[in-house]
């Protein structure tokens, strides 16, 4: 068992701390009897907001929020509102907005599709009438048309992971996933949209296009057309999944920062929307059912992927990155919960525990004689202090936290996820006059430290 020192100062201020928790989908329309209504466990969560993509994926037999879902017989009339299928989507809206009470961010598009002939994903024929029918969406969600709403939704995606192939080693000639036209395609698409929206809702910001990562070769080339041909970039948007949390996930922010600001676009925010911790093999994943399902059930939403999520979102803070997705925080496959059910994993319980963190937004310093032991410390107005310990793939450890002011051990809560624990609380711990003192029992683990004045 390995001893981890921390020195926990509290007195001063050293920032804020930013709330970098988005996530993807929102709870289904599935109800009680599917076993999936996590209205409740989702509020929870406490996200900074909620990605729509693949919405129809996650809701079987429920057209919604893709372009083609809400507006399926593209040579209507787009002016004339009985050619629309809103229903499900208000459903899901009100699911996320007023019962869950998490904000979302809207991906205009479709969502990704694995099927052979690819039904949905070839350049719209007509781009002008496809910016009228995301225009009329945006208006019956933000200003209330048709019989609609006044969400406050504030970010509109175009398109997702343009660039996403098939998978070649099963089928040479697999198609693209998500766009079926050219690269150049795309980007004529692209940029005549995001013109057009920003004319029409200058209030309302719009970016994308939600590379499946980052690279010069691809990112940075899509980049440097927008600015040769001054398109509006609110943000700009990129995946990334991985195995180490201390790696390209934390790097790649600070070169996308960089190349949009040599490019001019110093104001443009920089959102990692799509993200998962995963340490296998794509082939085998696809290919190989009892890996994937060991995959999706243990390795994806175990104690090494919790530890490894508020690992990055703590590290995130010293980076660019304005703001980050997990994908998915629903029942998904890729979810923080058991796949199809309402039953949490550790995951989740890493999920919410930063969404506890960031309720504490005056950051604090903290320091661990660990480098693998990420800290995260604040403090909210009335005084309440924080320490959100993420320790990925450390072994069995004790800590040992010392204060710089005098501790009531009645007003210290330790919360622990571990082996034995679901973020609940460490009932073994030691507390003085100055030091806190527990240990966790796993390969990886978080805990949640909070002191009252």
């Amino acid at each position: 068992m390995g001893n981890v020192n921390i020195k926990w100062q509290t007195k001063e201020s050293c920032g804020r701390i930013r709330k970098l928790n988005g996530g993807n989908l929102a709870p289904s329309l599935a109800g009680e009897m599917a076993g999936r209504n996590i209205r409740k466990s989702f509020r929870e969560l406490n996200l900074a907001f909620t990605r729509l993509h693949d919405a129809p994926l996650d809701n079987a037999n429920c057209p919604m929020v893709d372009i083609s879902s809400i507006f399926p017989l593209f040579h209507l009339d787009p002016s004339d509102p009985r050619n629309y299928r809103f229903k499900h989507t208000d459903d899901y809206l009100h699911n996320c907005i007023v019962e869950a009470e998490t904000p979302v961010f809207w991906r205009l598009g479709e969502s990704i599709d694995h099927t052979v002939n690819k039904y949905f994903i070839e350049p719209p024929a007509d781009v002008d009438k496809w910016i009228d029918v995301a225009s009329n969406i945006i208006r019956h969600y933000t200003e209330g048309l048709w019989n609609g709403f006044h969400y406050n939704i504030e970010y509109w995606e175009i398109w997702n992971e343009p660039e996403c192939g098939g998978n070649t080693r099963l089928d040479p000639n697999a198609k693209n996933l998500m766009w079926l036209g050219t690269q150049e395609e795309f980007f004529e698409f692209f940029a005549k949209v995001a013109k057009e929206l920003k004319k029409r809702f200058p209030r309302l910001k719009f970016g994308g296009p939600a590379h499946c990562g980052w690279s010069d070769g691809c990112g940075g080339l899509f980049l440097e057309k927008c600015a040769a041909e001054k398109v509006p970039l609110d943000f700009y948007s990129y995946h990334c999944y991985f195995n180490d949390p201390f790696g390209w996930i934390l790097e790649s922010p600070g070169l996308v920062r960089k190349k949009l600001d040599e490019l001019g676009y110093t104001e443009t925010e920089i959102h990692l929307n799509e993200w998962h911790y995963f340490p296998g093999d794509w082939h085998r994943l696809r290919n190989d059912a009892v890996y994937k399902q060991n995959m999706y059930n243990n390795e994806m939403k175990g104690l090494d992927s919790a530890a490894a999520l508020t690992t990055v979102m703590a590290r995130w803070q010293d980076t660019p990155l304005d703001y980050g997705a997990y994908y998915t925080c629903t029942t998904s496959a890729w979810g923080c919960y058991v796949t199809g059910s309402s039953k949490p994993t550790p995951s989740y319980f890493g999920l919410k525990a930063f969404g506890e963190i960031v309720r504490y937004p005056e950051r604090c310093a903290a320091q661990s004689d660990n480098e693998k032991v990420t800290l995260l410390a604040g403090k909210n107005d009335k005084g309440t202090m924080a320490l959100l310990i993420s320790a990925f793939s450390t072994g069995d450890n004790t800590y040992t936290i010392t204060l710089d002011r005098e501790i009531d051990p009645a007003r210290c809560r330790i919360l622990l996820l571990d082996e034995n624990h679901n973020l609940s609380p460490c009932l073994d711990a030691v507390v003085t006059a100055d030091t806190i003192t527990f240990a966790n029992d796993s390969n990886s683990a978080v805990a949640l430290v909070t002191l009252e004045r």
